[in-house]
């Protein structure tokens, strides 16, 4: 191949490299669908955390979500819970394949759940927000939608 077909074929090939879109997250109204933002994720490992605040007890809660390839796409799987206190909607016992331990004055809740759609109240008295492993910070009360769907696009299975 001469030098010129290689500075071609190079350049053809960081053109694709640019064209590809990356992992990213898409937020959207639920129902309607409609698109409200995208953040990009870490392609090894697309996952992100949902924090609030307990309704009742006024505690802090983070879900841990990791998204994985499946039939016919990707799906949100929750990993781990960590909260504090016990009361409507935490869990108090582990499941079958569940383990739930002490967490210094907490719990954490290591789990396999698929949660499918992932989808979310934005609850401004909650600050539900996301959190991402970049540490950007998406309060879902300022998207303006009673809930907010989450779903990845352009992942590439590991």
């Amino acid at each position: 191949m001469r030098a010129a077909q290689r500075g071609a074929v190079a350049a053809a090939a960081l053109l694709l490299t640019l064209a590809a879109p990356a992992c990213e997250l898409v937020l959207s109204a639920h129902p309607d669908g409609g698109e409200l933002a995208r953040a990009p994720l870490d392609a090894a490992a697309p996952g992100l955390r949902v924090a609030f605040t307990h309704s009742v007890l006024g505690t802090p809660v983070e879900d841990h979500y990791r998204f994985r390839p499946d039939t016919p796409g990707w799906r949100a799987h929750l990993v781990l819970e960590r909260f504090e206190g016990q009361g409507y909607g935490l869990p108090y016992a582990a499941e079958a394949g569940e383990r739930l331990e002490r967490d210094g004055a907490g719990w954490r809740l290591l789990t396999d759940r698929v949660v499918d759609p992932l989808v979310v109240r934005a609850l401004a008295q909650q600050h539900m927000r996301v959190l991402l492993a970049d540490g950007r910070v998406l309060p879902l009360a300022a998207l303006g939608v009673p809930a907010v769907a989450m779903r990845v696009e352009h992942c590439a299975p590991g």
